[in-house]
């Protein structure tokens, strides 16, 4: 108010008044376009783009990634054609590997969207492990053996013409494997009903044996020919959040299609993200009840709910937790009704809830997805083998997000693979209990470390600056307000009294 300390009294308020006022507009003005400038500057680095922290987080994670995998050994297994028998399964592992994410290939899209694929890179963590990787073996079902039975369990002759080649050959003597759980993981079995069946592939003229669609390997490995190869999960097309922030990162095509060809309907459509880049939430009102991830392993998408709020080093986060609508096959929940794959709608669902059918993206192999240990099936699943030990805060599958980021504080996302075992017609077969088979699953886990999280609430606190120095701004102005009516009602108003009676008297 210094600058109105010379003038007349009237100047003096009005200069005051303006002032103060002037103080307490730019700090409510401040306090209303801060959060917003600072979210149209923010959204410049959640765009896949080279240069932003999106994309520098994104092609180098700062965090590690860890896979657990769990076998399951039939313990029983001689004595199955005991009339009654239950196979007896135990938990082997966890054999832990450290998971490293390499983006290849990348190409930027004149439709706002970056192609690439991925190449995953596994290494062994024997002092995370439990068991001898090296030394353990694993009894399970023959899986080869099984999909030959499962593919053409619809063609009769073909399946009497291709037993009658396995037992003349002795390309299996037995339904099992027996086998090093090292080779069962990565580096795979040499399976002599394999590559025989893909010799015979090679030999026979095209369409001959159309149902079968072995894997293009000579050897069997639940994982083998993935560690390190760029190809086997698929080209992805995602958004890259240019044109619009809540497209970043969210899946447009696989393998050059927006729809699949393994499930019908919606359960077939490319959507979600991949996990590790979600489209920050931060100006959007409310909490999405659903978030959305592509799993090139099982060829679509699963979707987790809504749970609950959490915090992790102090960072406010949200929960979405895998429920039973998951894997339910349209029996309680009617949008799942796609994830039947039968040919005649007729009879679906062909499953119980709590296992869904992933055989034409496993190489028409009869296998299921489903939460480890049955955790949420239907207890049909539960009555034909004994091991199992389902438990919530064990088994479920969990995604956490920082809301205005979109940021993931921990994931924990794992899967059961099992097989739907019947003789299909094979003599090798008969006798076998029908049952759904757990072989193996695995969990996937990665969480943002302290100082990661430091670096995330700088980014949080931001919005909270500029509000903050509104608020002491508003607080000087109306301080400076207060004065000013003050002086106004007070001490200019004497002083201006005083000053025109002087004014008035006449000289003497």
């Amino acid at each position: 108010m210094g600058c109105c300390s010379n003038r007349s009294p009237t100047t003096k308020r009005l200069c005051a008044l303006g002032s103060a006022t002037g103080v307490c507009v730019f700090a409510l003005l401040l306090g209303f376009l801060w959060p917003s400038l600072v979210w149209e500057i923010a959204k410049r680095e959640f765009v896949l783009e080279e240069g932003t922290e999106v994309f520098k987080n994104w092609i180098d994670p700062p965090i590690d990634t860890y896979l657990e995998i769990y076998l399951w050994n039939w313990t029983n297994a001689a004595e199955y054609r005991t009339p009654g028998h239950k196979p007896h399964l135990e938990q082997l592992g966890p054999y832990t590997f450290r998971e490293r994410h390499e983006r290849v290939n990348l190409k930027w899209r004149d439709d706002d969207t970056l192609e690439f694929q991925q190449r995953r890179i596994w290494h062994f963590l024997p002092d995370q492990s439990i068991g001898d990787y090296e030394t353990d073996r694993v009894v399970t079902i023959n899986p080869v053996l099984l999909t030959v039975g499962h593919a053409l369990r619809y063609e009769p002759e073909l399946l009497y013409y291709v037993d009658g080649i396995i037992m003349l050959n002795n390309l299996a003597t037995t339904p099992f494997y027996d086998v090093p759980v090292r080779e069962m993981v990565f580096e795979g079995y040499d399976d002599l009903l394999l590559t025989s069946l893909l010799t015979l592939l090679e030999e026979l003229p095209p369409g001959i044996l159309p149902e079968l669609n072995l894997p293009p390997y000579d050897r069997f490995g639940w994982f083998f020919g993935r560690n390190g190869s760029e190809t086997y999960d698929g080209t992805f097309v995602v958004g890259t959040g240019k044109d619009h922030v809540q497209n970043t990162g969210l899946m447009r095509l696989w393998n050059g299609e927006s729809q699949t060809d393994y499930y019908p309907g919606a359960c077939g459509k490319i959507r979600g993200t991949t996990g590790e880049v979600w489209p920050p939430f931060g100006r959007l009102r409310g909490t999405p009840p659903n978030v959305t991830v592509f799993a090139p392993d099982v060829c679509g998408s699963v979707t987790l709910q809504y749970h609950e709020q959490v915090k992790r080093f102090g960072i406010d986060g949200l929960r979405w937790v895998g429920n039973d609508r998951m894997f339910d096959n349209g029996v309680h929940y009617e949008e799942t009704a796609c994830q039947c794959t039968e040919k005649d709608a007729s009879n679906c669902p062909a499953l119980d809830n709590g296992a869904m059918d992933v055989s034409q993206c496993k190489f028409g192999a009869p296998a299921t997805i489903s939460y480890p240990h049955f955790y949420l099936a239907n207890e049909s699943y539960h009555v034909g083998i004994t091991g199992m030990a389902p438990n919530e805060q064990e088994h479920r599958f969990v995604m956490e997000l920082e809301p205005y980021t979109g940021v993931p504080l921990s994931v924990r996302a794992q899967l059961q693979v099992n097989l739907d075992i019947r003789n299909y017609g094979l003599t090798l077969l008969q006798g076998m209990p029908e049952v759904m088979l757990p072989v193996l699953w695995f969990r996937q886990t990665a969480a943002i470390t302290e100082d990661l999280a430091d670096d995330i609430k700088l980014v949080l606190l931001l919005p909270d600056i500029g509000v903050y120095i509104s608020y002491a701004i508003g607080a000087l102005g109306i301080i400076g307000l207060v004065l000013a009516v003050y002086f106004s009602a007070v001490r200019w108003k004497v002083g201006g009294v005083v000053e025109a009676t002087q004014i008035k008297q006449p000289t003497i």
